[in-house]
């Protein structure tokens, strides 16, 4: 009888903190082994938010039917900025109150165990590199294209951090210097013309002017309310033929289009990797971007890399959560 090999990957948690949920796992590689998660809840300080995250990852920890000593570290994804040298949280726009809060110090009293904090977008980069579509490519670009867009840049097989640990913000790369205002207080970022965000904000401004009939007629069709018009109903809309809606959709791919040119000029990556749910559109966004790309990046630097989806979907935030242990503790 030829006897099972037993898999003798050290075990780790992932801890996905978001501005709405917080979720939690252990992991034996990219398996997740428990799945725990709750709402962030509102008024999210760190006094009322830290009981409610060490007890989803205490949650995590029984659901998997082990005990924390065999926990290997713990890693837990966070939006920025941040310091993930400290594992301090600096002043993140979704979680007010979290200024310069010692989250990985805090772990460490209670857990007893090598923890590391880095960006959401990082991490989900990470993951992608040692579990998805990132595998065997030690210069690879991740772009989250979702309500926001963010990026994650892995240079020589280490995550890209610059010297306060913020690089990689590439959903602030400038592609319309004369465009709307972002979030951020710069004009013509990415993430304001190609992120949901952007789409929903320019189908509105489309309806003030009166140039949306057609997508009024078609939310009411639909049972949307007009000021419920977001990128997915902008998308749905497009795919059904609505014509202001198609503009919008393929005005937001060139934009992305512009925003990998730049990265492929900067990072001359071997390839780059696409996530985030407004990728779901498929060709009727991808396919603009992806003209743009080849119309107007230099030739050498684009024979270089290729363009490809995501792999990990969903859980990308728990296992690049994983991954940091995996990587880090080496």
């Amino acid at each position: 009888m030829v006897e099972e090999k037993r898999d003798t990957t050290p075990l780790v948690v992932g801890v996905d903190l978001g501005g709405t949920q917080i979720r939690a796992s252990v992991l034996r590689g990219a398996e997740l082994l428990s799945r725990a998660n709750t709402l962030t809840g509102e008024n999210p300080t760190p006094e009322r938010v830290l009981p409610r995250l060490f007890a989803t990852v205490e949650q995590a920890i029984e659901q998997a039917g082990i005990s924390p000593e065999e926990i290997s570290g713990i890693g837990i994804a966070c939006p920025g900025p941040l310091n993930n040298r400290t594992g301090e949280i600096l002043s993140p726009p979704n979680l007010p109150g979290w200024d310069h809060t010692p989250l990985r110090t805090l772990f460490q009293e209670r857990y007893q165990v090598p923890i590391y904090v880095e960006n959401d977008a990082n991490v989900a980069a990470l993951g992608e590199y040692m579990f998805g579509a990132g595998q065997g490519c030690n210069e690879m670009v991740y772009l989250t294209i979702s309500t926001g867009i963010g990026g994650g840049v892995i240079a020589g097989g280490q995550i890209l951090e610059g010297v306060a640990g913020m690089a990689g913000e590439l959903g602030h790369i400038t592609i319309d210097w004369r465009g709307p205002i972002c979030n951020c207080g710069n004009i013509g970022c990415l993430e304001r013309l190609a992120s949901g965000t952007g789409i929903a904000l320019e189908a509105q401004e489309a309806i003030a002017q009166g140039k949306a009939e057609e997508l009024l007629e078609y939310a009411r069709q639909t049972n949307v309310p007009p000021t419920q018009i977001d990128a997915r109903v902008i998308g749905e809309a497009a795919k059904a033929g609505v014509p202001v809606a198609r503009d919008i959709i393929e005005k937001a791919g060139e934009a992305l289009g512009f925003g990998l040119v730049n990265i492929i000029h900067i990072f001359n990556p071997e390839k780059i990797i696409l996530g985030g749910g407004l990728t779901q559109m498929g060709d009727i966004l991808l396919q603009p971007a992806y003209r743009i790309v080849e119309k107007r990046t230099m030739r050498e630097p684009h024979n270089c890399a290729s363009i490809a989806l995501a792999r990990l979907g969903a859980n990308v935030g728990l296992i690049g959560a994983g991954a940091l242990v995996y990587h880090l503790n080496r």
